[in-house]
């Protein structure tokens, strides 16, 4: 009987696919647990990009092990890049960690845990299931994904156990210790399941069997490498030159380190051997299956270390080489009621999504600003065409508003923590105020501008000290309260509340500062005093809108 016939191919494939399925779903479990419960902690990571290269580094390993992805990592990365939150330049440290990052996963499957798996399974679904907290919650979906991936791993072990006496698949192996093919169906095959993290798990569950000469591995490793960049670039298509650069940076780093790699495979398969566990009593192909998993794992996070230590000097040129090959385009400046900062890359981390509304919020708030700013001017002074060009500056701040709340909606959509979807009610909060104070400025304000102007009011001789400190108050408010959208302060926001009873102090004292000038003998100035006061309303609404914003930010 020939060697072939023994094979079950169905039976192979029907192992080797689900098996694959089961990796690649419990992965997505890991990653989703690990993104809820790693949060907070993503955005102290995020505060380290504009750090020194090596602290960058650092963040992206951080970042990538969080998540599980070098991919999602290096997507963000665009996002951050096209919203200009980051230069290239510091992206380059951040990609280079999260290759190192990426090798998280490979160590954890490397571990012969198949004892364990049930034991995984059986703990993660009583913690999810029973669990109380929402963190014990996602403590069971993170065994749930773990048990699944090792259960993944089984399961592909299995299917591949017939290939040992396959002579074909055998000879198929070694052929792949030529560095070229090894590199190209590594490529070809993560582009294609768009995670460099299953074509590692296949590569184990191959090793596990000994079907997997070390050599083959580290070839597949180097490709997987390069063909992980393919979502990423993917993802920069359509987006400004700076975030495609961002893509191609991720490239050349990974061809550099398999061009450096490529040619000194056996001796680094040796180096590999050499810092890995051994297991010297066993002998032939059951040797290689307890010896090459965890050699194929610490393959791969040398191949990401070892590429970093070399090129984390030459940044600056990565970088240039990057702009060299996109160049930037003159940048058009952007209508101010386009969002500059909500990138779909950024609603696969909700934390991360609730960062960059804050950052659109703070736009919003600065253009609220300069309309209540201009309101007051227009109000006491202004003309016809003042008033309309007034509106036309709100109907921008509500297309901003309109763009927030939506993407608000689209994150509340993807799973998120409790936390998390208090912040987002919160967010919609602030936005709801600051809509309430541009409506005040476009409706009342302007309203009071049209009575002024139809009847021919002069509202100079209403303006006076007490009527400015007011003014003046009520802005600084407003500003103090727009500023901590960004950053959450108890300090400004507990001033912001508390400036309540100054400001309706203040109110008072210019509505008697302005009733002692007009005296009310007149009927004009009747209508001067009218008017004013109704400023004075509005302007005290302002500050109430303030109040709401500062503790919806102080909330979140």
């Amino acid at each position: 009987m020939q060697p072939s016939d023994d094979l079950n191919l169905l039976h192979m494939l029907g192992l080797l696919s689900g098996g694959l399925a089961l990796f690649l779903y419990g992965l997505q479990l890991l990653t989703g647990a690990l993104k809820a419960i790693a949060g907070a902690q993503l955005q102290a990571l995020l505060g380290t990009l504009t750090a020194n290269r090596f602290r960058g580094v650092l963040a992206g390993a951080g970042i990538t092990a969080l998540l599980n992805s070098s991919t999602i990592t290096t997507v963000l990365m665009v996002g951050f890049v096209s919203a200009g939150l980051m230069t290239l330049s510091q992206t380059v440290p951040m990609i280079m960690g999260a290759n190192i990052g990426s090798t998280f996963t490979a160590q954890i499957i490397a571990f012969d845990v198949s004892t364990l798996t049930p034991f995984i399974l059986a703990g993660g679904f009583l913690f999810y299931a029973f669990g109380r907290q929402e963190l014990l919650k996602q403590l069971g979906v993170v065994a749930l994904g773990l048990g699944l991936l090792f259960l993944g791993i089984q399961f592909m072990g299995d299917a591949t156990r017939p290939l040992r006496t396959f002579q074909p698949f055998i000879d198929a192996m070694q052929d792949m210790k030529s560095p070229l093919i090894g590199i190209i169906v590594g490529a070809v095959f993560t582009a294609v399941v768009q995670s460099s993290a299953a074509t590692l798990g296949i590569v184990i569950a191959l090793a596990s069997q000994g079907l997997m000469p070390l050599e083959a591995g580290i070839a597949l490793i180097l490709g997987a490498n390069v063909g992980t960049v393919g979502t990423a670039m993917l993802s920069s298509i359509g987006k400004p030159a700076e975030a495609v650069q961002v893509g191609v940076v991720h490239l050349l780093f990974n061809v550099f380190g398999v061009l450096f790699f490529v040619f000194i495979i056996p001796q680094f398969a040796d180096f590999v051997r050499f810092i890995s566990p051994s297991a010297p009593g066993l002998e032939g192909v059951a040797r290689l299956a307890a010896e090459t998993p965890r050699q194929v794992a610490n393959a791969h996070t040398a191949f990401s270390v070892v590429s970093t230590m070399i090129l984390i000097w030459f940044v600056g040129p990565i970088a240039r080489l990057a702009q060299f090959i996109v160049p930037s385009a003159p940048k058009a400046k952007e209508p101010p009621g386009d969002p500059v900062y909500l990138d779909d890359a950024s609603l696969t981390v909700p934390s991360l999504g609730i960062q960059r509304v804050r950052l659109e919020l703070a736009r919003l708030g600065d253009q609220v600003l300069a309309l209540v700013r201009r309101g007051t001017v227009v109000a006491g002074s202004g003309s016809v065409d003042d008033i309309a060009g007034l509106l036309d500056q709100d109907k921008q701040s509500d297309r901003l508003a309109s763009a927030i709340l939506q993407y608000i909606g689209r994150l509340s959509q993807v799973e998120h923590s409790e936390r998390e979807g208090r912040q987002m009610v919160d967010l919609t909060q602030i936005v709801t105020g600051l809509d309430g104070i541009s409506d005040v400025v476009t409706t009342n304000l302007t309203s009071v501008s049209q009575q002024r102007l139809t009847e021919g009011i002069d509202l100079s001789q209403a303006r006076d000290e007490n009527t400015t400190r007011f003014a003046d108050a009520v802005f600084q408010n407003l500003e103090r309260a727009v500023g901590i959208v960004v950053h959450p302060d108890t300090n400004k926001a507990e001033q912001v509340v508390a400036a309540k009873t100054e400001i309706e102090g203040l109110a008072e004292a210019a509505r008697h500062s302005v009733l002692h000038k007009l005296r009310l003998d007149q009927t004009a100035d009747v209508r001067k005093f009218r008017l004013v006061s109704e400023m004075l309303e509005h302007g005290k609404e302002i500050a109430r809108f303030a109040r709401m914003i500062a503790k919806a930010a102080h909330n979140s």
